[in-house]
């Protein structure tokens, strides 16, 4: 009569008992530990917190695929647009010269970043070659922006990777990432988890380990296969949800509480510290309105786009043209440049493809507008050296 499994195979019955006596010491010494010490000791599983630096990964690079996955952007071309990261984290090209006569520092979320637009036509690069031009000097104009950043996010830019750089001027544009933080989230600190300024190392690495391992060993087939699958959510018509995940999602729907005084008061504290920490390193400090297509009365798109939040159209542009009007009194308030681009942009798509993102013939402009306001700080600089 055969005998069971066990008989058959006593090695590897063996080699279980062991293992599973092994485990069971290891539990049994983590309990008897864990009584004994009450708590206290060194713990790795507690959080590992760290400040969100929230920059383009150095030396990254990338081709925006623009026209098909986005959805009401209605001048916005179906094409590729090369997105470059220097070794800093800045968007390319940044650093020309060694020895710059003028280094100029912008900061901001997408609308700074000009993702869908020629490289040599994003206005933080362009208004550094145009005041070489006009003035015979070297300039190098670091672009530190990238989509979704908050004023909060371009401090910590600014005193992390900007300073070091010595940048003479700083110019800082922030507007609706701000507002819409502050709308719905209420604070700057916060645990969205795309806007949030602190994040768990452990918690990030853990929930991220098998993205890393890809990324570490097969990155441009892991890129190919992401590409790939973006492909045929947009056969399948699956465009902003397919690409995009609604960093909001959790409060879309409720009625939101609004106190437009209390919301700018927030921004402009963060404009105020902006100006403070330019002005103790001896940095010449420079705001931004934003531009926008927010007109009393909208172009389809834009109105339609508005009404996928939880608040009506003409509200949301009262409190955007406010968060403008916070910019240009902070400015006032501070004897600082504020180059108004809400005021002097056309509110048209053949310069904004959206709200408030530029197309190459907005950025153009936008960079010749910021040239001529910047030309009189940068012949007392050139004076003073």
């Amino acid at each position: 009569m055969a005998g069971n499994w066990f008989e058959k195979h006593p090695k590897k019955t063996i080699g279980v008992m062991v293992i599973l006596a092994f485990i069971g010491i290891i539990l049994g010494a983590e309990k008897l530990l864990k009584y004994k010490n009450h708590g206290f000791g060194f713990n790795y599983n507690l959080p590992n917190r760290a400040i969100m630096l929230r920059e383009y990964r150095p030396n990254m690079r990338l081709r925006w695929q623009a026209g098909i996955t986005e959805t009401n952007y209605d001048t916005l071309k179906r094409q590729e647009y090369l997105l470059r990261i220097d070794d800093d984290g800045f968007i390319m090209p940044s650093k020309k010269y060694e020895h710059p006569d003028i280094a100029l520092l912008f900061l901001g979320g997408s609308t700074t970043e000009c993702r869908f637009v020629e490289e040599e036509n994003r206005f933080p690069y362009l208004t550094g070659v145009l005041l070489e031009k006009a003035f015979n000097i070297k300039v190098n104009s670091y672009n530190g922006a990238r989509s979704g950043n908050h004023s909060l996010h371009s401090m910590d830019i600014l005193l992390n990777k900007g300073f070091p750089l010595k940048p003479n001027i700083a110019i800082m544009m922030h507007n609706i990432n701000d507002l819409n933080i502050l709308l719905y989230e209420k604070s700057y600190w916060n645990r969205n988890l795309s806007r949030s300024v602190i994040f768990d190392i452990n918690q990030e690495i853990v929930a991220n380990f098998f993205k890393i391992i890809r990324d570490r060993w097969i990155p441009n087939l892991a890129a190919a296969l992401h590409n790939f699958d973006k492909w045929l959510r947009s056969l399948r018509k699956e465009k902003a949800a397919a690409s995009n995940q609604d960093e909001f999602a959790q409060v879309r729907g409720q009625t939101l509480k609004i106190d437009e005084d209390a919301l700018n008061k927030e921004f402009a504290m963060n404009l105020q510290a902006f100006i403070d920490l330019c002005r103790a390193r001896q940095v010449t400090p420079v705001l931004m309105t934003m531009a926008s297509r927010l007109k009393d009365k909208p172009d389809g798109i834009i109105a339609g786009t508005v009404q996928k939040s939880s608040i009506d159209y003409a509200t949301y542009k009262a409190l955007f043209d406010s968060f403008n009007e916070t910019i240009r009194r902070k400015g006032r308030e501070n004897g600082v440049l504020v180059i108004d681009l809400a005021k002097v942009t056309p509110q048209e798509k053949e310069y904004l493809y959206d709200i408030v993102h530029h197309n190459d013939r907005g950025s153009i402009m936008t960079a010749e507008i910021i040239k001529e306001q910047l030309s009189p700080l940068i012949k007392q600089l050139i004076t003073k050296h």
